[in-house]
């Protein structure tokens, strides 16, 4: 993973049925729900190419 400088942050809307899963899925992989959402998006954008 990069290092905090090559990082942003942004705010995220989602359902909380989403977040609540989202947060069981990633307590049971043993990560944070934010290495979650990074590691799907990395999964997403590869699958898809970087435009």
């Amino acid at each position: 993973m990069s290092s905090n400088q090559d990082q942003v942050t942004f705010t995220l809307r989602v359902p909380v049925a989403l977040q609540e899963a989202a947060k069981a899925h990633a307590k049971q992989e043993h990560i944070s729900l934010n290495s979650l959402i990074v590691r799907l998006l990395e999964r997403e954008v590869a699958q898809k190419g970087n435009p």
